[in-house]
């Protein structure tokens, strides 16, 4: 007995020491030793510094399929509970003591349809409400980039010493084309008409985005008959007529080409 714990004390050092293993104890001390899963090919990191977090472009029943090819005796592919997801999770069974124990090995994801949209889809059809641009202009675009809200993102520089999900950064550059500050405030002398123009830049964004052409006309004429708000009433005017259609959707081929559609979480380094 002596003997034998011995040697599974090697064995799973050795282990250990090849950067092999996730294990679960039993017991009696035994352990349930993983085993490290190969890297999906196809796919790159999500964070510069952490290799066990992946995003590919592939759905993911292209990667279950991988992961089902490449597994071992005693792996097991199993359906995750996710409400807004598809979600599987690969783990590696043994029985120790008659009692059957597993231990996690690599977990993939991949959003579920559902009725929400990219705020850069939001932006186009507020100008196919308003009659800048025809209904199939945008019904081609939405059909195109409807699921685009349910991508995955690598993390990359924000440019300010921080982080920020590379679509995410990609949308904010056209809003501040689009929107930018200066509208917002070089009109604006004192801190109390600067902050009643840049609620009413707000409201008027929304109602474009909601395509209330009447709502928007309404407040510019509404800030246009007080005193001194000529020049708000005018830039909520340039608002409301700007036609932004080719920014949004250069924005939208853009964030396409880094978007990812299965996230992909090892429970070790894969080899």
């Amino acid at each position: 007995m002596l003997k034998k714990t011995l040697m599974l004390a090697i064995a799973v050092g050795l282990t250990y020491i090849s950067g092999a293993a996730t294990g679960l104890y039993a017991d009696q001390g035994e352990e349930i030793v993983g085993h490290p899963m190969p890297k999906y090919s196809r796919a790159v990191q999500a964070v510069e510094t952490d290799d066990t977090l992946l995003l590919t472009q592939d759905r993911i029943d292209k990667v279950k399929k991988f992961f089902e090819q490449n597994g071992k005796d005693g792996d097991r592919i199993e359906v995750l509970p996710e409400e807004d997801r598809q979600a599987y999770q690969m783990r590696f069974y043994a029985k120790i003591h008659g009692t059957e124990r597993s231990v996690p090995l690599v977990k993939f994801e991949e959003k579920t349809p559902d009725n929400n949209m990219h705020p850069a889809l939001g932006e186009l059809k507020g100008l196919f409400l308003m009659g800048k641009h025809s209904e199939v202009e945008y019904q081609g675009l939405e059909n195109q980039y409807k699921n685009l809200h349910l991508a995955y993102f690598r993390q990359v520089s924000d440019d300010q010493g921080g982080t920020v999900a590379e679509g995410e950064k990609i949308y904010r550059k056209a809003y501040d084309q689009a929107h930018g500050k200066a509208n917002t405030t070089a009109f604006a002398p004192d801190p109390n008409q600067k902050a009643r123009a840049q609620d009413m830049k707000k409201q008027m964004q929304e109602m474009k985005a909601k395509g209330d052409i009447a709502g928007m006309m309404n407040m510019a004429q509404q800030f246009n008959k007080a005193p001194g708000q000529t020049q708000p009433g005018a830039a909520a005017m340039d608002e409301m007529n700007k036609d932004t259609w080719d920014l949004w959707v250069k924005c939208l081929e853009d964030i396409a080409k880094v978007a990812y559609w299965t996230r992909i979480e090892y429970a070790a380094s894969p080899r």
